[in-house]
This record gives structure tokens, sequence and C-alpha cells, in this order.
């Protein structure tokens, strides 16, 4: 293959993942169609198949990609940070503010959830909140490291209870209705700060920093 030939066909599956991904995202899996989503592509069925044998194999590279750019996201931002603990906490804050414009891991919650049914692609479906309790994880042990949180609590164990408070966060969110995510998530942010973070003698703590700015 030539390199023009694969530049053409980059474009094409980029072009493909493009069209398929609004159509996933508001339609879920069942309810999207394969046509809509060719003609808007701008590939002729041939093309389409070419990259992707079926809809489940399209839809599990829309999951896959959506994950990949939303974490180089997060990633670009939390490094602007140069503590470890900061990097930590400024994680679900960004997350949070994604997710209340609709990016982030719920813009494709519809199409995971409907495929994480079909106990064969479970693992892979819902590889991305295992990637999310291991990042968190490795955080953890980083600001452990670093000294700036306690070192007596496992980070794995802690990372599951965060993760696991976010996502509750969003159910509670989604229940009610009332758009007050990133307000929850900052609450838990600031109740595992402040429960966890080791301060220099005679430092004020980010939480007690903001509340007298408030004043």
């Amino acid at each position: 293959m030539t390199a023009a030939a694969a530049d053409r066909g980059t474009r094409s599956r980029r072009a493909i993942l493009d069209a398929a991904t609004p159509i996933f995202e508001r339609d879920g899996y069942a309810a999207a169609s394969l046509n809509q989503i060719i003609a808007a592509s701008g590939l002729t069925k041939g093309g389409f198949y070419y990259h992707f044998a079926s809809k489940q194999e399209l839809a599990l590279a829309v999951l896959a990609d959506h994950n990949t750019q939303w974490t180089e996201q997060v990633r670009l931002e939390t490094e602007r940070h140069p503590r470890a603990v900061d990097r930590l906490f400024a994680t679900p804050r960004i997350i949070a503010r994604l997710a209340e414009a609709g990016g982030g891991p719920v813009a494709l919650r519809r199409l995971t959830e409907e495929l994480a049914r079909d106990p064969a692609l479970r693992d892979e479906v819902c590889g991305s909140i295992r990637y999310g309790v291991e990042a968190t994880a490795a955080q953890f042990a980083q600001a452990q490291a670093e000294g700036t949180i306690r070192a007596d609590l496992d980070p794995g164990q802690l990372a599951e209870t965060a993760v696991g408070g976010f996502i509750g966060a969003q159910a509670l969110t989604d229940q009610l209705g009332d758009k007050r995510l990133a307000e929850r998530v900052e609450a838990l942010v600031r109740f595992v700060r402040n429960a966890l973070e080791i301060q220099p003698a005679g430092s004020p703590s980010e939480i007690e920093e903001e509340d007298s700015r408030a004043v």
C-alpha cells in the first residue's frame, strides 16, 4: 500500500467514526441506522465495509476512539499542575465539566449500556471504568509518594471509593435532573481532600484558603 493510499484509508476511517459518533450518542446502539451513518460519512457501502465488518465492530471502535480522545484531554489539563495531589483532585473536576457540556464518558453512556448487556462484550465495553479506577489509583499512589496525602491507606481502595463517589454523584444528578453535578463533585473533592491531605506545619489547606477567599 502506498503512502497516499494509507492516508486515504486513515481519512476514510476517520470520516466513518466522526459520522457515527453523534448518531450513536443520540440513538444508542439498537436504534442507530447503519445506512444513515454510511450516508453521513460520504463513503459507499463498499468503502464502509472495507474498514468495519459490522455495526457492532463500528460501535466498539467508536467507544474506543471516544475514550482515547477524552482521556487525552483530561491528561493534558491535569498535567498543567506540577504536584501529584493537585493533578489527583483536578481530574474529577475536569470530568464533571466535560459531562456537564455533554462530553466525556457520559456522551456515549447509552451506547455503552446497550453493548454491555452482551456478556461477550462486557469486558471490552466496560474497560473505561477499569481504566478510570486504575488511573485514579496511580494518582493516589503518586500523591502518597510525594508525601502530600496519607500513606496508610490502599491506593486501589481509595480509587474505587473515589470513582464510586463520582458515579454516585452522576446518578443522583441524573435522577434529580437538577444539573448540579459540578457542585456535587466539588463537595466530594473537598471531603476527600480534607480527609487525606497532609499539610506542612503552619500551611493552610486548600479548603481553608477557599473559605478565606469567600469571606
